[in-house]
């Protein structure tokens, strides 16, 4: 058989191998399986307060300043704002409980 295209190993062409197309394939579904497990690790999150984009690790929102974390009252460790429970210490949060950053 005379192709004009493809690489050829051992006198037998690549792309007419069942072989090749499985391993083409293996990498093409591990790779798109590996950017959708990152994709989703790296969303973003929105500010209440003006909807921009804020990292996770953000305790204020660069754009208007609203406070998204503060301090647990019991354990003073950081919380989410919007969390009912610190996952710490299992205290009940309320808006006034927890402390806000200044």
């Amino acid at each position: 058989m005379n192709c004009a295209w493809g690489y050829s190993w051992h006198g037998q062409y690549f792309y007419h191998s069942w072989l090749f197309w499985l391993f083409t394939g293996l990498v093409v579904a591990g790779l798109a399986y590996l950017f959708c497990r990152l994709g989703k690790k790296h969303q973003r999150k929105k500010c209440p307060g003006c909807n921009s984009c804020v990292r996770d690790e953000y305790l204020r929102c660069p754009e208007c300043g609203r406070s998204l974390k503060g301090h647990c009252p019991a354990c003073n460790r950081i919380v989410e704002n919007s969390w009912q429970f610190c996952p710490h210490c299992k205290e009940k949060l309320t808006s006034n409980t927890v402390q806000q950053n200044v």
